[in-house]
């Protein structure tokens, strides 16, 4: 469970003060895909990244069944998100230079926790490939595949530890309308298998496919 307790985050900008939340609770059950919705600029991929916790709020405490995140280290907080979020970015930020493979298993190799050899590595990220229709792609570099193949790519390495939490920024963004329901389809699953999802979109039709639509005004 997710327990979002009176979060408050504000900016110092060149114009003063910006306060994006504040005050703001909500509680994720297990399970639950949601979508947040919203205008450009109102805060969405920032309260994402707080989920994340690649950002610290000015105030007030997310719980992940029951660990307040920001009363750990940063080097705690670095390993609890390896172990228990996959976050999907709005930028494709794959390592040029590794092949399909090689960037899905990369978080299994940075996990502090992960005890797996090598080969159990390796069998697990071919297998999420596998599942995610990429099987054939193994070898090939980030480069050479397509906006809905990237996508598929990301899924899959946010997946690599087997995280309890999935955050994607507008993961259906640049993909045609196949695409997006094949990508929103896959989020379905994953909930009903028991992850909690969590996804930022401006995408009406991926938003009607959610549980549950936080929208920020």
């Amino acid at each position: 469970m997710i327990q979002i307790q009176k979060l408050s985050k504000t900016f110092l900008t060149p114009r003063g003060t910006k306060t994006v939340f504040s005050d703001f609770s909500y509680t994720v059950k297990d399970g639950t895909f949601l979508g947040i919705s919203g205008k450009s600029g109102i805060g969405k991929s920032t309260l994402l990244s707080l989920l994340a916790s690649l950002q610290k709020p000015s105030s007030g405490k997310i719980l992940i069944d029951g660990t307040d995140l920001f009363s750990l280290s940063d080097s705690e907080i670095c390993d609890f998100r390896n172990a228990n979020i996959g976050f999907i970015s709005q930028e494709q930020s794959f390592l040029e230079n590794l092949t399909v493979l090689d960037n899905v298993a990369l978080p299994a190799f940075l996990s502090k926790k992960s005890k797996a050899k090598k080969e159990e590595v390796f069998a697990r990220a071919k297998s999420l490939l596998s599942d995610l229709g990429l099987a054939e792609l193994t070898d090939s570099f980030p480069s050479v595949l397509s906006g809905g193949e990237n996508h598929r790519l990301l899924i899959a390495r946010a997946l690599m530890n087997n995280p309890k939490i999935l955050l994607a920024d507008e993961p259906t963004d640049a993909v045609d309308s196949n695409q997006t329901q094949e990508i929103i389809q896959i989020f379905k699953r994953l909930s009903t298998e028991g992850k909690t999802v969590i996804i930022v979109s401006h995408d009406e039709e991926a938003l009607k496919l959610c549980d549950e639509v936080l929208e920020i005004k």
